[in-house]
């Protein structure tokens, strides 16, 4: 029988990776648009990167780990009530992957930080009228100019919804003793966090490495013939 200290595997390691090393280039495409001047070609090169993570992210969604698939964490609003009332109860939520509710973050954030990127692909200098996008010329002036309002709009939405992201990570910590910050490195999840108590330990399906380095490549290729297309 599997004791309460025990650990099951629950991430793969492009799932851990994409995680980490998003934010790293968020903070990175932040502070180089933040200074401007000669650090904007660091803030293009950054989101570049990002673009081909979120696409990585999106196909690893369906083809990736039993955990990595949006199908096994996007349950809809039930779901997610019941997780909300399991929560303040004295055991808490148990779950493999993401809750419910960590799984719609996931998708909203993916999509929230995808708005920004493919916005900051048309985007403009305002202030010395140099064309920054890669596709800034493929589109009218009109939309160069929203797309460039956006851009500088969207990223304090985008701020709001990494502090609530974060503030539900401390909540777990704190009033659940759940660390979800550790499985996100590791791999590894406490089993009794994952299963109910006495109940078998999932039986999870990992994509291979080859799969993961393949689909990486393909969005890659992807965005570079996206950024090639301004040219």
């Amino acid at each position: 029988m599997a004791g309460k200290n025990d650990k099951i595997l629950v991430w793969d390691v492009p799932v851990r990776l994409f995680h980490w090393v998003l934010v790293a280039l968020m903070a990175t495409s932040y502070f180089s648009g933040r200074a401007g001047g000669d650090w904007m070609q660091l803030h293009f090169w950054s989101g570049y990167a990002i673009l081909t993570l979120l696409f990585f992210r999106l196909a690893w969604g369906f083809v990736g780990s039993t955990t990595a698939r949006f199908s096994s964490f996007l349950k809809g609003p039930a779901a997610a009530f019941t997780h909300v009332a399991h929560f303040f109860r004295k055991e808490g939520p148990r779950d493999v992957g993401h809750n419910p509710l960590g799984g719609a973050m996931v998708l909203v954030l993916i999509f929230a930080v995808l708005a920004q990127v493919v916005t900051g692909l048309f985007t403009a200098d305002t202030d010395t009228g140099m064309v920054n996008g890669p596709l800034a010329l493929k589109v009218s002036d009109k939309w160069v100019e929203r797309a460039t309002d956006f851009h500088a709009w969207w990223i304090n939405v985008l701020l709001i919804l990494v502090a609530v992201h974060v503030a539900a990570v401390v909540l777990y910590l704190v009033l659940k003793r759940h660390n979800l910050i550790g499985p996100m490195i590791t791999g590894r999840k406490r089993i009794d966090q994952a299963v109910e108590p006495g109940a078998p330990a999932p039986r999870l399906a990992f994509a291979s490495s080859r799969l993961a380095m393949s689909v990486l490549l393909a969005c890659a290729a992807l965005v570079y013939f996206i950024v090639r297309a301004g040219g």
